[in-house]
């Protein structure tokens, strides 16, 4: 999971990235001094869990929060015990006491996991009724036509769909997608980061598939054989 880290203290960065560094799978994307660093940083990166301090400077935790349309799973760090009851009207996953404990720290940890991996990514029988498919991206589902697909990218753990309208970050594995959508032949794997919807293609020059985005797509050498088998060339 990644994980931002906000806290105008940097004892408390420090003392909640080396916790997080004790626990399997979850990964620091950022560490923010206040609300308006942890907003660029929530702009441009992706992030399923953040660690929230709730008195910072201009801006408190609480606030925060309230300026979020769609926030990731939050858990709250404080010395404070009174916001508690505001923290979790705000649904936050957790609210942790400074100092906190390592035991207490994974509980709440565990918590949020156990959510975040019984989330479905995509409804695939809601692909085969209906011809579209939803996926979830910033805590809300997306509906998705897989026609509207121009590529799909992967980039570790996470999937960018590229469509005719929009870009959506999702959780997700290529194999995973690649598997739920082969019902579409117009959807094709060409490397092992990428799929492409064929009807979108415009030209293919020395490797590079070039599309009606103007995306710029590379074509793996262990897939160019079936490729090239699949265009129809005269």
């Amino acid at each position: 999971m990644n994980c931002l880290i906000v806290d105008d203290e940097l004892l408390a960065q420090e003392i909640i990235e080396h916790y997080l560094s004790r626990i399997e799978g979850m990964v620091v994307v950022g560490k923010c001094n206040n609300a308006i660093e942890a907003f660029a940083a929530l702009n441009r990166t992706p992030v399923d869990l953040m660690f929230l301090d709730i008195k910072m400077p201009e801006i408190s935790g609480l606030d925060f929060i309230r300026s979020l349309k769609h926030p990731p799973r939050i858990i709250l760090t404080t010395a404070f015990t009174e916001y508690a009851l505001e923290g979790y009207e705000l649904d936050v996953s957790d609210y942790l006491l400074k100092p906190v404990s390592f035991e207490r720290f994974l509980k709440a940890v565990d918590k949020v996991r156990q959510v975040f991996h019984k989330e479905p990514v995509m409804a695939v029988s809601q692909a085969i009724e209906t011809d579209s498919f939803y996926v979830k991206s910033d805590r809300k589902l997306v509906k998705i036509i897989p026609s509207a697909i121009i590529y799909i990218e992967s980039q570790k753990n996470y999937l960018y769909i590229h469509t005719t309208e929009q870009k959506i970050i999702t959780y997700s594995t290529l194999n995973n997608m690649e598997e739920s959508l082969k019902r579409y032949s117009y959807l094709y794997r060409v490397h092992k980061s990428y799929l492409i919807n064929k009807s979108h293609i415009v030209q293919l020059d020395n490797g590079i598939i070039l599309l009606k985005n103007g995306a710029a797509v590379p074509l793996g050498a262990s897939y160019r054989d079936d490729f090239m088998a699949q265009m129809p060339v005269l």
